[in-house]
């Protein structure tokens, strides 16, 4: 089953024309406050469950007091496409399906009754009880909504808000006003055909006669005449007989029972030695999951190698070693740096005074040269002035060329000082990452605490192995199989036993009560005898019993006897039960299950649930008679619900209705729809609960109507209001 859209205009704050698409898997709709949510809630379930009996009249109309007033719901299954119409100011209601192959709906029903039953058999619709206690949530459907649940003891009214929730009236209670059936329409009109029917009237103004309404002293238990009754213990003779004749035929019966009764009771006390035989297991399974728990704290030493401990000890040298290999190399780093320095300092070719005096030279020369008649320079000597100073500046330059070179041999020096410190650190690194690793993972200051870390996890580890070892022995001598096989026979003779024992009605005494009961009503009625109360008793041929000669008695007939062995139950109204009571039997009438059983499958599921909604605070919850134990996350101690606050309450239903709408979501595929129930959740709670409605959408669509902006995160599809 999926809801497609609803469209509505005129209802409430939606004066103008809306429609709200919905899609397969989480859907969320996001608003403010007053922006809308709880209308758009409140008109699906008024469309899907449009016979569902109200509290209270609820005001459908725009606010703005607009001439429309309507809304329609479309929903599909199986290929079929469904809507369903409301007209709020007329009170009219229609249901549609879309023809085949054409885009028009053909008109099935006006009748609110028979538009209930199409809905439940085309989509196998539940009633509207169990899908509100199992599909919907609300804040106003939690139990902290009146805090903690009242018990069935002190009931509320049907359909009252004291138990916390907005319930409607139970099974056979109306509220005043109310109709059964189709309420009165006179001014309808032929198309919708309610014509004014009107329903039978409500339970309790029948006609006269009712139960307990005679007159005082007419025909009412214990008013006989005087002499006829035995005051003792509200018997007259002739009901004394009959029990005494009653008695005496379930002597033998009774003594079957306690036979059977003390045959059960020896096969479990040998059930009961086979368990103290797993116990001595249970506690060897016990001291080996604390171990596991304190080696837990010292995980980082797992899969470490052989020689850890050598390692460790020469962490220490091996620390002292790096620092000075470094330290020496970082010394001639700084010697290379220097002369780097030096070299780049040096002037260039041209700047020294060598080089200036060579040019002056090699100038006077080539002048003389050129002007030898005016100089009177003789040749010779200006050729030696030209070579003198073409030489001194070779040699400057041939300076120059070697200070480059000695440059850049400096700069390759360094670069292989640099790589080689690397190298050297990172070697060092490789021999100290393991036992450097454990230092920073286990926050010990020095190796030496390091290595104390390291002895406790091999002494734990060692106690574990002998734990084992043990345990493997002491199943080897209890033959553990054996053991299975015998268990397993006495519990099929137990249960062989326990059959027997039901094909006997309890009979509420047992043999020494029944004998003394028998003594008394013999010896009470000899003395009426005695006394001329009753006649004599000739026996009945071959029974021994006597028969009861004397006057007849005139006597109103006598109540119901209690049926021993069985417990009277008064009807209560659903919504008077604790909140745990009416989901489970919600879910085991859906399911076709037994609540203890459903309880038992949904209780691991649940107990997680709680410890991730409650943040570990709540470990887990049980059902103890008639109520829940809450047991807390750090000590042993169980709390009654009503012991653990609103808070603690809601998250106790919430984990039990969660776990068990997951067993329902893989059998049926109805919407579930939540109209701002987490509001009062913290963030880490309310992300619990989103990432709980992913994963129930995966298998049927999930709607809600929220103002928390971290559903939007997990949404599928998401729709602001704003």
């Amino acid at each position: 089953m999926l809801l497609n859209d609803l469209v509505l205009q005129g209802v409430r704050k939606f004066v103008q024309s809306q429609r709200i698409p919905f899609k397969p898997g989480f859907n969320i709709i996001f608003g403010g406050t007053e922006s809308g949510k709880t209308t758009l809630f409140d008109c699906v379930l008024e469309l899907l469950f449009p016979n569902r009996l109200m509290d209270q009249k609820q005001n459908w109309k725009s606010w703005s007091g607009g001439e429309q007033s309507r809304a329609g719901l479309t929903l599909s299954n199986r290929g079929q496409v469904y809507r369903i119409l409301k007209d709020f100011g007329q009170n009219k209601v229609s249901l549609s399906r879309r023809a085949p192959n054409a885009d028009k709906f053909e008109r099935l029903s006006l009748e609110v009754s028979e538009i209930a039953s199409i809905l439940a058999e085309e989509f196998g619709l539940i009633n509207w009880d169990d899908y509100k206690t199992l599909f919907l949530e609300s804040a106003l459907y939690l139990p902290s909504y009146k805090g903690i649940e009242k018990s069935a003891d002190k009931q509320s009214p049907a359909g009252s808000r004291d138990s916390g929730y907005l319930d409607e009236p139970g099974p056979g209670q109306m509220q005043t006003g109310q109709q059964l059936g189709p309420p009165q329409y006179p001014d309808m009109g032929q198309d919708f055909g309610f014509g004014g029917v009107t329903g039978p009237p409500a339970p309790g103004f029948g006609m006269p006669g009712m139960p307990g309404m005679g007159m005082p002293g007419m025909g009412m238990p214990g008013m006989g005449m005087p002499g006829d009754m035995d005051f003792e213990d509200g018997l007259n003779w002739q009901e004394k007989e009959k029990k005494l004749e009653k008695l005496k035929s379930e002597i033998s019966r009774i003594k079957e029972i306690e036979d059977i009764q003390f045959e059960i009771d020896g096969l479990q006390s040998k059930m009961f030695d086979l368990s103290k035989e797993r116990e001595k297991v249970k506690k060897l399974d016990q001291e080996i999951q604390g171990l596991e728990d304190e080696l837990e704290k010292y995980r980082f030493f797992r899969g470490l190698p052989e020689n850890i401990e050598m390692r460790i000890d020469g962490y220490a040298s091996l620390e002292e070693n790096k620092g000075r290999d470094l330290e020496g190399l970082d010394y001639k780093l700084a010697e290379t740096d220097d002369e780097i320095r030096y070299l780049e300092m040096q002037p260039k070719f041209f700047e020294p005074m060598i080089f200036k005096v060579g040019a002056g030279i090699a100038g006077v020369g080539i002048l003389a040269m050129l002007s030898h008649g005016l100089t009177k320079i003789p040749q010779p000597i200006s050729g030696l002035l030209i070579v003198g100073g073409l030489g001194t500046l070779g040699y400057s330059l041939w300076q120059f060329l070697s200070g480059m070179n000695k440059l850049n041999e400096a700069k390759t020096s360094r670069a292989r000082l640099e790589e080689r410190r690397k190298t050297t650190a990172k070697d060092y690194d490789v021999k100290g990452a393991i036992v450097k690793r454990l230092l920073q993972q286990t926050n010990c200051d020095d190796t030496r605490e390091l290595k104390e870390m390291l002895h406790t996890f091999q002494e734990l580890d060692q106690q574990r192995e002998e734990v084992n070892r043990r345990k493997k022995e002491l199943m080897i001598d209890l033959d553990f199989d054996k053991l299975g096989l015998q268990e397993t026979e006495l519990k099929s003779k137990i249960a062989e036993q326990e059959q027997k024992l039901k094909g006997y009605a309890a009979l509420g005494m047992d043999a020494n009560e029944t004998r003394r009961e028998i003594e008394r009503l013999e010896q009470s009625l000899n003395r009426a005898r005695q006394l001329g109360l009753i006649g004599s008793k000739p026996a009945v041929p071959g029974t021994g019993v006597p028969t009861f000669t004397g006057p007849a008695q005139t006597r109103a007939p006598s109540p119901p006897a209690k049926d021993a062995g069985r417990t009277q139950v008064v009807s209560t109204s659903r919504v008077s039960l604790p909140f745990w009571d009416r989901i489970l039997e919600s879910a085991g009438r859906v399911l076709g299950a037994k609540t203890d059983d459903l309880l038992k499958q949904s209780s691991g599921r649940a107990n997680l649930y709680l410890q991730a909604f409650s943040g570990k605070k709540y470990r887990e919850f049980r059902k103890e008679k008639d109520t829940i134990l809450v047991k807390l996350g750090d000590m042993e101690q169980e709390l009654d619900v009503k012991e653990v606050g609103k808070t603690g309450t809601d998250m106790v239903y919430l984990s039990l209705k969660f776990a068990l709408l997951e067993m329902l979501v893989d059998k049926l595929s109805f919407p579930v729809l939540i109209d701002e129930a987490y509001i009062a959740m913290d963030e880490a709670r309310a992300t619990a609960v989103a990432k709980t409605l992913k994963r129930v959408s995966q298998k049927t669509q999930v709607i809600v109507f929220t103002s928390q902006k971290l559903f939007v995160k997990e949404a599928d599809n998401a729709l602001s209001l704003g």
